[in-house]
C-alpha cells in the first residue's frame, strides 16, 4: 500500500512540475496584444543581424507553398509588403488566418500579403491554407529556414510591415486585431 502511495505522490508531483513548465513556457513566449508592438528599432538593446523596424527588410527567395515557381521579396520592389510567419499547429496563427483573408480580400490595391510557413510540415500548411482559402501570396520557409533566422523568428505569428523602400515600419508579435492591423498597414501604404 505504501509503495502505490508513494508512485500517487511521484505521479501528482510530475504532472504539477509539468503544469508549471508549460505555464512558464507560455508566459515566456507572451501573448498576441491588441496592436502590433513595435520592435525597440535601432535602439542599443537591439539584437545584430536581426530584422527590426528602421532596418532594411531581409531579402528571401522561396518555394511557393502550392504550385511552380518562387516568392522572392524583391519581385515586390515599389509595393508595400506584409509579412507573416505562420504554421497550421499555431494556434494564433490559425485565429490570424481570417484577419489576413479579410484584410486580403479588401486590401488597398497595391499592397502585397505574403505569408511564410515556419516549422511546419508543407502538405499540413497546404492543406490549412487550401481549406481556409488564403487568398493571398504562401511561400514555404522549412524547418531551418534562413529566412526566419534573418528576420529573428523564435515564435509566431509574426507580422512585419514594410514600405515601398523595402525598410521595416513596424514588427507584430503575435495575434493584432483588425485596427491595429488596419493602422500599420495605412502607415506602409501611405509612404
Amino acid at each position: 500500500m505504501p509503495a502505490k502511495r508513494r508512485r500517487g505522490g511521484v505521479l501528482l508531483g510530475s504532472l504539477a512540475l509539468a503544469i508549471l513548465i508549460a505555464v512558464g513556457i507560455g508566459a515566456a513566449l507572451g501573448s498576441g496584444s491588441a496592436e502590433p508592438q513595435l520592435d525597440p528599432g535601432p535602439a542599443k538593446t537591439r539584437i545584430a543581424g536581426v530584422a527590426a523596424a528602421g532596418s532594411p527588410a531581409p531579402p528571401f527567395d522561396l518555394p511557393r507553398l502550392s504550385g511552380p515557381g518562387r516568392v522572392s521579396l524583391a519581385s515586390f520592389k515599389g509595393r508595400p509588403v506584409l509579412v507573416n510567419f505562420w504554421a497550421s499547429w499555431c494556434a494564433e496563427c490559425r485565429e490570424e488566418f481570417s484577419v489576413l483573408h479579410d484584410l486580403a480580400a479588401h486590401r488597398p490595391k497595391d499592397l502585397a500579403i505574403v505569408g511564410i510557413t515556419f516549422r511546419d510540415l508543407a502538405p499540413d500548411s497546404r492543406r490549412y491554407a487550401r481549406e481556409h482559402q488564403a487568398n493571398w501570396t504562401l511561400a514555404q520557409g522549412g524547418d531551418r529556414d534562413a529566412t526566419a533566422r534573418a528576420y529573428g523568428i523564435r515564435a509566431i505569428p509574426q507580422t512585419f510591415f514594410i514600405d515601398r523602400q523595402g525598410v521595416i515600419r513596424a514588427r507584430s508579435f503575435g495575434l493584432p486585431d483588425r485596427a491595429a492591423l488596419d493602422g500599420a498597414v495605412q502607415k506602409i501604404v501611405r509612404r
